[in-house]
């Protein structure tokens, strides 16, 4: 029998430089713009959907018999953002969503990044998200975010650890 994995994300974006100065907010209310999304290792399916104002993650993993993949949402966010405000080691980028997910507890994690990233675990934070019945906020703080004039900067959300 071929059981759909599926989890719900509202995802609001979320960008601060300084205290609640938003540079960007998606709030899915008509549709997904600029959003790209994939799956690595394993054998998982996905689609990214909207409905009802919010987007949808659907993952069907149940060809991956190893549990080895992976699942993310990713945006170039680059134009929304003053990068010459970065080269200030004081200044980090703030992100935040809103997610409900379908079968709990479940992990999910976000990442900021640029073009020229090498280390990709510097900027990335994981959540666990303990029950299904609530929308959980979840966000990060950027720790040495090395964004610069001419990088493209990206968000990204990805569910790991979701089972077949």
């Amino acid at each position: 029998m071929l059981i759909k994995k599926q989890f719900r994300v509202i995802f609001l974006m979320v960008f601060f430089q300084g205290l609640l100065n938003a540079q960007f907010l998606d709030s899915f209310d008509k549709k997904i713009e600029g959003w790209f999304f994939f799956t690595g290792d394993g054998a998982a399916k996905m689609d990214f959907i909207l409905q009802d104002d919010y987007a949808r993650i659907i993952v069907d993993a149940t060809e991956d018999k190893h549990n080895v993949y992976w699942a993310l949402i990713k945006r170039d966010v680059t134009s929304f953002l003053d990068l010459t405000k970065f080269i200030n080691p004081l200044f980090q980028l703030r992100v935040e969503a809103r997610v409900r997910v379908h079968n709990a507890p479940r992990r999910l994690n976000m990442m900021v990044n640029t073009n020229r990233t090498t280390d990709f675990h510097i900027d990335l934070m994981e959540f666990d998200i303990p029950n299904t019945t609530n929308w959980h906020t979840i966000s990060m703080t950027t720790k040495k975010f090395d964004a610069r004039p001419g990088d493209t900067v990206y968000v990204q959300l990805a569910a790991t650890d979701y089972g077949i």
